[in-house]
Formats: structure tokens, sequence, C-alpha cells
């Protein structure tokens, strides 16, 4: 078989990541000039024109001191189930997007996507799924402890600590979902910080079919397909809108 890597059949201008939340006023959205080749990485874009509209005004973002990485500052209460729109100008080209910021269910409401036992040597120890089914409503957690980190939305390197509740049921019981988790042991007066992450209806359904192409893959899947974002013209990713609850524990009230 030939073993070389294949040229992608299409080829994106840029790639955007991050949007709005309540958690904070600061803002961070991401722009990258996507990979081309297993060997290189996304190539920051800079000098680009990014400005997010609440509704109310419009939220202009500069440029941070991280390359590919600009910052906005918002000052507005939360215009719930509303749109905020995305403008990006760059290279003579403008994309747009768009999301609707939902109201996030507070923690203490909900049922927390995580089981704790407590150990013979008084410790706890704790799962979490990175995806669980059947939610009323959809959902991304973040949740620290030790060494894993406070959320930022700042870094966009920690998305390997995220975890899902689900509207839309499992997929096919043959999708290898069992290792899809995380294990964790801590003190009993250790402190855990939980954020829910709330998503609009037309999120929950990109990243489920995002992980319909990675994480429940299986050999019986069909052959992956480019997963369509919200961002207009030729551009990847999705412009989130999200309301956040925060919550610190101690282990042993979980």
């Amino acid at each position: 078989m030939d073993d070389s890597f294949l040229k992608p059949r299409r080829v994106y201008d840029l790639a955007v990541e991050g949007g709005f939340n309540t958690l904070g006023t600061a803002q961070y959205i991401r722009l990258t000039k996507p990979a081309l080749h297993p060997d290189s990485i996304p190539k920051p874009i800079v000098k680009a024109s990014v400005v997010v509209n609440d509704g109310k005004t419009d939220i202009v973002f500069r440029e941070t001191t991280t390359p590919g990485v600009y910052q906005g500052t918002n000052r507005n209460d939360p215009n719930y189930n509303n749109a905020y729109t995305l403008t990006i100008k760059y290279n003579g080209k403008t994309y747009t997007a768009v999301d609707t910021l939902r109201q996030v269910v507070n923690i203490v409401d909900d049922f927390l996507p995580l089981s704790t036992h407590l150990q013979a040597d008084k410790t706890i120890q704790g799962t979490i799924p990175k995806h669980t089914f059947g939610y009323l409503n959809p959902n991304k957690w973040f949740i620290a402890y030790q060494d894993i980190p406070l959320w930022n939305p700042a870094k966009f390197d920690q998305t390997k600590y995220y975890s899902y509740t689900h509207l839309l049921g499992s997929p096919n019981s043959l999708y290898p979902l069992n290792n899809l988790k995380r294990t964790f042991t801590v003190g009993q007066e250790d402190f855990i910080t939980i954020y829910k992450i709330s998503l609009s209806e037309n999120y929950a359904r990109y990243l489920y079919s995002v992980f319909m192409e990675t994480d429940w893959s299986g050999l019986f899947s069909s052959v992956p397909v480019n997963v369509e974002g919200n961002i207009s013209g030729n551009a990847q990713g999705y412009f989130s809108v999200s309301d956040v609850d925060a919550r610190r524990y101690k282990a042993k009230e979980l």
C-alpha cells in the first residue's frame, strides 16, 4: 500500500477555536492556519480583525502576546437565548458565525458526571467518564483537582480534561466507549473544582458529530467525513457561546 500522506481534499483558510463565556470579563479566540502534513503544526494567524456582537454592542478583540490568540473584554450582562455574532476579517475575506447563549442549570440542581468511592486507606477514588448520555441538557464539564489546573479559557490545550453530558443517546454499542474515562485519588479534605459549561443546541450536535468520527469510531464505522462548523466561508471550527457555573467542593462532600 502507498504509505504516503494524502493531501486533504479541502484546504481551509483558517480555523477558529474558543468564543464567549460568562465566567469572566476576558474572552479569547484563537485563529490558526490548519496544518497540511502530520509532521507540521497549525500556524497562528496574526493581524486579523476579530469582533463579537452580543446583540447590544461590538466587542473588539485585540492580539495578545501569544500569536494567534485574540482577547476581548465583555462588560455587558449575559444576553440569554439570543444570538452572538462573530465577524473575522483576514486577508481580504470576511468570515462570520452565530451561536446562541443558553443559560446553564446550576450545578447543585443537576447530577454530577462523576462517581467517588471511599477506600480502605480513607482516600477518595474518583471516576470521570468522558461521555454520559441521556441528560436533559447538553453540557461540557471541566473538573479540576490536584495537578489538573483550573479552567482557563485563554488556554487552548485543556481540551483533554473536558467531559460531556449529551442530550442524545449512546452511539452504536460496537463503538469503543469503555476506556474513555479518567480516574483520580485524592484526600478527603482536598478540593475539587467543577465547571459546568452550557452548550447551544447546534453546538451540542456539532460536538456529537465530531465524536462520531473520533471517540466513537470503530471497526464498523463509516468513512470519516468533514464535520461542518458554524463558520461561514472556507473556514473550520466552531464559535461557541457558553454560560458557566463553577463550584468548589471538598472530596468528602461528593
